[in-house]
Formats: structure tokens, sequence, C-alpha cells
């Protein structure tokens, strides 16, 4: 055996043992002085039950540098797998690198728990998701502290546990406050097998659902958005920080998905009969500054809009609905037709018609269909003409004049990516964060008072794993409206999972915090 190196003298001492088939210096513990040739699996465990603690303690400076080190975390399906060890390996080497540099690290732990894997594989196995995504917890808990990882467990969160999805329900209410929360019709990816609404990410090219396989179908139904095209232009230049650099073939293909923020999307006022609808038509266009120039909106046949109470027609053929659309900056109202012949924004499924020389498309369409065509721009001049106070001005000096006149007013508006739609967060299943609306006759969407949160799941015995489960909860599903006190029902979908981990690395700075989300 090669040479014994003793490094100090105590009842339990401390080796660097040369092993002569092997390069490399191994640091070892025996407990008499005496190491024998052979690491038994008794000794190996000695070696490290006798390590686990002081490996991980670092004294640091309460002023040292700060430093925080995300690994995602991990859906709690079962045992560890090979992923899980590559992936908190390297955070683990990291952690321990910082640390013994100096540097205050936080190194979080947590799991995200609810979503659409955990649910199908309890059905699977004829027991509740709690029950199988606890057990899976403890399991996987397990596991991480075998392997010594140097995670912080006093900031470990459960995004299943209502003390974590209060906020997540918290989060939604001042969204839905905001106007960045709403309800729609709209036609949406439906999974078949798992009974439930994709979104758009989760439906492959093939037109195949991410989970179940199978092919995905259109259908129309009423479902919860999340306003995300009002930050298309923070998100796609939030992609060019310096601290990205490394990460440029990364942020390309995610600019590529968000898109180029170089139009404005328009929340415009729908009449019918004389009378105001509650909701708006969005419309985007990349030439706000020809506003005067439109004399009608276009929209997809699969506009929400395009529904039997508005006199939807045949979708092979272009449309005339009873609705008209207010120009906000000549106060006219502006037909809405449906068409499969105009080009539409992905974000809004419309556009705004402006039939002039350089829109041929909608020029020919005006004239089909015996449209007012207003000529608003002199091409030989770059001027704008019969546009009022902007008349005679260039088309960037004008653009910059509307969009201030447009501020000044009040109008709804912002700048967006012709791609990003908004997200959509409805899920037709159990196993979610319950959204926090109660449905009145009378009231429409009505919020939970924040000081009702969270709103709990309930508890189901018998859980078979249909997409009704909440439905049959009359317990849980009828309550009194809180705005007039009437007979309601709650919101019976649930939110996506992404929904729960999209905001889980601010809580871990503060997971016990009971009087906000984060500090």
């Amino acid at each position: 055996m090669g040479k014994v190196l003793q490094l100090f003298n105590l009842n339990k001492k401390l080796y660097l043992k040369k092993l002569p088939h092997l390069n490399l210096t191994r640091l070892l513990f025996s407990s008499n002085g005496i190491l024998d040739e052979e690491l038994t699996t008794d000794i190996k465990r000695k070696i490290e039950s006798h390590w686990k603690d002081k490996v991980n303690a670092y004294p640091v400076q309460k002023d040292a540098q700060k430093y925080y080190l995300l690994s995602m975390f991990p859906y709690p399906s079962g045992n560890l797998h090979m992923g899980h060890v590559r992936v908190y390996t390297i955070s683990d080497a990291l952690t321990r690198f910082f640390r013994m540099n100096g540097k205050q690290v936080i190194h979080p732990i947590g799991w995200d728990a609810f979503g659409l894997p955990a649910e199908n594989a309890a059905i699977e196995r004829n027991v509740h998701p709690f029950e199988w995504t606890m057990n899976n917890i403890q399991t996987m808990k397990k596991q991480l502290e075998d392997f010594n990882i140097c995670f912080d467990w006093d900031k470990e969160l459960t995004t299943c546990d209502p003390s974590y999805y209060k906020w997540t329900q918290y989060i939604f209410l001042l969204m839905f406050e905001h106007g960045l929360a709403y309800k729609k019709q709209a036609l949406v990816n439906w999974d078949p097998v798992d009974q439930t609404v994709l979104a758009d990410e989760q439906v492959d090219e093939n037109g195949c659902s991410w989970r179940s396989g199978c092919k995905v179908e259109k259908r129309l139904l009423s479902q919860w958005f999340l306003r995300t095209s009002e930050f298309s232009k923070d998100l796609y230049e939030g992609l060019n920080d310096p601290s990205l650099i490394e990460w440029r073939d990364v942020t390309k293909i995610q600019q590529h998905w968000i898109g180029e923020p170089d139009g404005f999307i328009f929340h415009l006022d729908v009449c019918c009969k004389n009378e105001v609808l509650p909701k708006a038509l969005t419309v985007w266009t990349n030439t706000p500054e020809l506003f005067y120039g439109a004399t009608f909106i276009g929209i997809s046949p699969n506009n929400h809009f395009n529904a039997s109470e508005y006199g939807c027609g045949s979708k092979n053929e272009d449309h005339k609905l009873n609705i008209t659309v207010k120009n906000p900056f000549t106060d006219k109202d502006i037909p809405v037709y449906v068409s499969q012949n105009l080009d539409y924004s992905s974000a809004t499924d419309s556009c705004l018609g402006i039939p002039v020389l350089e829109n041929a498309t909608h020029l020919e369409f005006a004239v089909k269909h015996k449209i007012d065509v207003k000529e608003v721009f002199d091409s030989a001049s770059n001027c704008l003409i019969n546009s009022g106070e902007l008349s005679g001005t260039d088309r960037q000096n004008a653009r910059e004049k509307i969009i201030a006149k447009a501020n000044k007013e009040g109008i709804k508006f912002y700048q967006a990516s012709k791609k990003l739609r908004d997200w959509l967060i409805s899920r037709q299943r159990y196993w979610g964060t319950p959204i926090p609306i109660i449905n009145c006759p009378s009231c429409k969407s009505v919020p939970v008072n924040k000081e009702d949160l969270p709103v709990l799941l309930p508890k189901i015995s018998d859980f078979t794993g249909k997409s009704s489960s909440l439905k049959n909860c009359d317990d849980w599903i009828n309550v009194p409206c809180p705005k007039c006190g009437g007979p309601a029902v709650r919101e019976t979908d649930t939110m996506d999972t992404f929904v729960d981990s999209s905001w889980y690395f601010l809580r871990y700075l503060d997971v016990k915090n009971k009087w906000s989300p984060i500090m």
C-alpha cells in the first residue's frame, strides 16, 4: 500500500492515502488511525457520516458579497433520475466554489408540485394527486440529502401548499385589477386525451400534444388569459442585456419566438345596436400614423367577435358583422368584416383596414366591399394628407404625434410584437391553483377578496381525474357573490402550472413571509 501521511493526531484522524494505481490523492477519515486497504460499504458510510455536515459548513462574514445560485426546481414525479443528478451536481459544485471564495451563497430548492403530469400519474395508480405528490417529495428529498447537495433546505417551498399558492392567487388578482388578466372566448388547443386546453408552446410542430402525444383539436371555449403581449417590448429588449452575452444562441431563439415589437396594439370600443360593449376589440398595426385613413376592421374567422350574437357568417366567405368599432382619432364608426383574405397578426387575429396605395390588399378589399377609401399619405412629399392636425407632417413625426395624442387622450394602446399572443392559463383539470374568481349572473367575473385567500383546492375523496372534478364539488362551487350577495359559483378552471413556476425564485428569498409574496 502506498505511503500514508498523518495530518494531525486526534481520536479521529485524517489521512492522505496515495493509491498506487491512480494518480490522485483522496482525503479520507479513520476512527482508529488505521486505514484498511479495502474500503468496504460500512467504512464508506462511516466516512460519509463524518463529513456529511462538515462539508456544508462554510463560515461566511455577513458583509460578504451575496450570490444567488438558482437551479430549476423539479417536478416531484417519482425517483430522481440522471437529469436531476446532472443539474444539481453542477449547481452544488458552483455553490461550494463560491462559498469557498467567501461569498454568501443562496442555493435554494423546492417542488413544482401542481400540474398535469402529477394528476395523470395519480390517475394511473388510483391514488389522490396530493398523496402521490407528497410521497414523491419525501422520496426525492431523501435522495437529494443522500447526495449531500448543499441546498438551503430552510428555504424549501412546494407550489401545491396553500401558503405558496395563496400568493399565486394574490398575484393573479393584482393582474386582474390592472386589466392584465381577462377572460374571453377563444379558439384554443384542446387535448382530447388529457381533456384540457394547451398553450401554443405545448403543441409540437406536428400539431400534437407535448404530453399525451395525441392530435390536438381546435375548440371555442371561454378562457382566462394574461396579457403578455403588453410586455413584448420589454421581453424582447431585455434579451439584449450584456449579462446574456454568452447566451446569444438561446436569446436569438427567444427573440424570434417573441417577435420584434415593431407595431402597436390598440384597444378599440365596439358598438352593437348603439350600445358600447364591455369588451374591446384589439387590433395590431405597424402604421399608427395612418389611423385617419382606417375605414374598416378585418378579423379572422377565429376571432372571438366572429360569434352568432354579432351575425357571424360562413368562414369561407367575407362577411360584415352587425358591430362597429370607433376610430379613436376621427370619432367615426367603422365596419368590422370577417375574412380569410387579409393578413392578420397572431397577437390579435385582426387588422386595421387602411386602404391606401401602399397596401394593395386592403385597397382591393375596400373596393370589393364598397368601403370608403381615404387617401392619407402623399408619397411624393412623404407627408400626411387628410389627417387633421397631422396633415403636412412627415411620417416619422406624424407617428410620434399620434402616439403622443393617444397617450394624452387616454386611448389604450402599447407597443407590441405581431407574433406574441397573450398567455392562455386556463386548465380544465383538478390538480392546479384555483383561479380566485366568482362568476355571478349579474356582476359577471368578480374577484375574491384578498382577505379570503387562499381559495383552497377542495379535497375529493373519490378522485377520477375527470375534467369536471371541481364542477361536482357543490359545497365548494356554490358561494354568494362578493359584490351583490346573490347566488354565484366559483371559477372551476385552474391555473397552468407555469404560473406557479413563474415566480418561485422570488419567493425563495422570503419563504416564510405571511404578509407579502416577496420581501
